[in-house]
């Protein structure tokens, strides 16, 4: 994710009612109305070819509306607004959206780019000397965004969000009455990012997202209060959250999210100075991309560039990166180079110091190896490693993810039929709400071992289909 060669770019959120993409339940991105319609457009352009049957680029947007590719990129990315209806009416007609941008304009331009959550606690009826002297106080009489957010909670869109759902505004009203807001430890931020790795590791990823984007908004408002000195933690601890954030966005299957955190993270990292956490944010992107629906090549960029930024230290981000560049040349069949890697990954985490709160122990080496070695059909050396994560105190992910290995090591080896039994019961077997999209991603991949003339002839690959195209729970 340095510079423009590896670039993530992620296909939108899975369409909703009538082919439109649906809107994505959680709201890290809507910030404020400008940001929400931004990413709005984006989506409908992202789903375009699916919904219509040709791509539409952002230059092709930009010609059928009478704006600049820039702007367009601007307007997605919520720093800019449309500057009239008639504009919103022609992105309106040029995505296909049926009138979505037209009846959001009377909102968006009223709020425009003030915070949603600033205009909430504005409109808080129970401390009505906050609505009227505090920082994001309403002019006296002017009620209008009080009504706007309540159409915004009609619809919807303040109730998806952890802030309010879970009544975190209310908590840190109090905790500013208190006097208690401004409170920053480091070994308190380590701590919940540890416990939030932690919930991911073990529970379903719905539940994990809310709590994160609570710590998230909290992180945030620290940092923009902070003393100089303490702003370099704080923005580590926003890399490492919204790392966490991303893997969450990519097991729910909202690529798109992904690739934004990501991108968020690694800003982060860079403004922290902090070399360990910036190799970490890349390596764990080098992961994230063997399971998205990218080249698998683009695998190799990002685990290469990642390795070439690290110190000689082994750190955790550089066994991902190390790791992520053996998953991708098995999956490229380049099976000398895969295990070289492997090889090298094993020296370097005898060297690594214990690292368990960025999610690398010692079952992470035995999955590199269990993926790498059921690529190249080597089934005893397989199974080793795959007993080696299992005695590991696996979790739920591990546990089903070489389960699914097992599988690519079978159908590599020619037994097709088992392949896609063995498969077809692992995620049979798992509860809807762990059902991830990174295991949806590696089950599919069993299929691929199956050559095209013989998928047909298959008793199996009926059962297969139906469990792979199952609903996954969000």
């Amino acid at each position: 994710m340095i510079g423009s060669s590896d670039q993530l770019s992620f296909p939108a959120t899975p369409e909703g009612e009538n082919g439109m993409p649906a809107l994505r339940k959680s709201s890290d991105r809507y910030r404020s109305m400008a940001t929400y319609i931004g990413a709005l457009i984006r989506d409908l352009r992202d789903s375009y070819e699916l919904r219509v049957g040709e791509p539409l680029t952002v230059a092709r947007l930009a010609a059928r509306t009478g704006y600049s590719a820039s702007m367009i990129g601007q307007i997605e990315r919520g720093e800019s607004l449309p500057e009239s209806g008639t504009r919103v009416q022609a992105l309106d007609d040029a995505l296909q959206a049926q009138g979505q941008l037209k009846i959001l304009w009377p909102l968006v331009q009223r709020l425009g780019h003030r915070p949603i959550d600033e205009l909430s606690a504005a409109t808080n009826p129970t401390t009505p000397s906050y609505r009227e002297n505090g920082p994001c106080a309403l002019t006296r009489g002017d009620d209008m965004e009080r009504r706007h957010l309540f159409q915004l909670a009609g619809w919807g869109l303040l109730a998806q969000s952890p802030i309010f759902s879970t009544g975190e505004h209310v908590r840190q009203m109090i905790e500013q009455a208190l006097g208690t807001a401004d409170d920053f430890a480091a070994d308190d931020w380590e701590s919940r990012c540890t416990n939030h790795m932690y919930a991911i590791l073990n529970q379903p990823p719905a539940v994990v997202r809310d709590n994160l984007y609570v710590d998230l908004t909290n992180v945030q408002q620290k940092l923009k209060l902070s003393a100089p000195d303490k702003a370099a933690d704080l923005q580590r601890i926003i890399a490492w959250l919204s790392v966490m954030y991303a893997n969450v966005s990519m097991r729910l299957g909202d690529y798109g999210s992904a690739h934004r955190w990501l991108t968020t993270a690694r800003h982060a990292a860079d403004a922290s100075k902090d070399l360990d956490m910036q190799v970490w944010v890349r390596g764990t992107a080098a992961v994230f991309a063997l399971y998205s629906p990218l080249p698998i090549t683009n695998t190799l960029t990002l685990a290469r560039k990642a390795q070439s930024l690290a110190s000689d230290r082994a750190t955790p981000g550089l066994l991902r990166a190390v790791a992520a560049e053996a998953q991708a040349l098995a999956v490229m069949k380049r099976q000398r180079e895969a295990e070289d890697r492997l090889h090298q990954l094993l020296e370097l985490a005898g060297q690594a110091a214990a690292a368990e709160e960025f999610s690398w122990t010692d079952d992470a080496v035995w999955f590199t190896a269990s993926w790498v070695y059921s690529y190249g059909a080597e089934v005893e050396k397989a199974q080793e490693a795959r007993d080696k994560v299992l005695a590991c105190a696996p979790r739920y992910q591990s546990t089903v993810n070489v389960l699914l290995h097992e599988a690519l090591c079978v159908g590599m080896s020619g037994g097709y039929n088992e392949a896609l039994n063995i498969a077809t019961a692992v995620m049979s077997d798992l509860d809807p709400a762990y059902r991830t999209y990174i295991m949806l991603h590696t089950a599919r991949l069993v299929l691929n071992t199956v050559p095209l003339d013989k998928r047909r002839t298959l008793p199996a690959l009926g059962d297969y289909r139906e469990v792979i195209n199952a609903r996954t729970q969000t």
